[in-house]
């Protein structure tokens, strides 16, 4: 994942440009001998697009980890061990959904990853220090409320209702899960949550929309630090386009 949020440097840092001769002859006084003259090529809107798209393509393939499947083979869409991260239109695009009769059942927390919304929201974590250490406190952040591997999971039962786990918190709720939209709304008490649901190599992951990592810790923050709540939602709220997903795995 590190390897993956380093991108956001190399993006951020380059630009598209091209260097051609320029053919018209620069006159000066009358007979002056005709020069070819370098000049800076402009990058149009489209040119400029093709070499973000394409740079970000390349960046994230080639900084992902060995372990990880490109997808779309230029990067934005990755999968390591079926914790997907990369950009989320492509996720969308490149991963399945479970169906309603598949969601059912204990889903054990595995791991969390970023996603982006944008390649504009990969450039704006700015520097490798800066990645590195929203990744750290994120992590740091989410096992102080117990949401992590072996002590963290979900269940969904046919009726249409589902129980959270994260050590000695526990959440009661009903979901609905949308399989054209890949959208599933999880509804506890007075809070509700939507996130893009994808699934590849029998895990599934839930992509948060906006705040809902935020509301699902404001559900268990009762009993939770409450300083902890307020220092993430200060850092995630630094980065716009940044999602946090939260995968699981049976």
């Amino acid at each position: 994942m590190k390897k993956l949020l380093a991108a956001c440097i190399l993006l951020g840092g380059m630009s598209s440009c091209g260097s051609v001769l320029s053919l018209n002859t620069p006159y000066g006084e009358a007979g002056a001998t005709a020069t070819p003259v370098e000049k800076t090529q402009e990058p149009t809107a489209t040119t400029e697009n093709q070499a973000n798209g394409a740079l970000l393509g390349n960046l994230l393939g080639a900084l992902a980890n060995s372990n990880a499947t490109d997808t779309h083979g230029d990067g934005t869409a990755l999968s390591s061990d079926g914790v997907v991260s990369g950009l989320l239109g492509s996720i969308l695009n490149a991963f399945s959904t479970v169906d309603k009769n598949t969601i059912v059942g204990t889903w054990n927390f595995k791991g969390s990853a970023f996603v982006f919304e944008s390649e504009n929201a990969l450039a704006n974590l700015g520097s490798e220090a800066i990645a590195t250490q929203v990744e750290t406190k994120v992590d740091q952040y989410l096992a102080k409320y117990n949401i992590k591997e072996g002590v963290c999971s979900i269940t969904f039962n046919k009726d249409g209702s589902y129980s959270f786990v994260a050590g000695e918190y526990h959440i009661d709720g009903t979901y609905e899960l949308n399989t054209e939209t890949k959208e599933l709304t999880m509804t506890f008490g007075m809070f509700k949550t939507t996130a893009f649901l994808v699934y590849d190599a029998g895990t599934i992951n839930l992509v948060y929309q906006s705040d809902g990592i935020l509301n699902t810790m404001k559900a268990i923050g009762a009993k939770g630090n409450n300083s902890t709540f307020a220092l993430l939602n200060t850092l995630l709220s630094q980065y716009d386009g940044l999602r946090i997903g939260m995968a699981f795995t049976k």
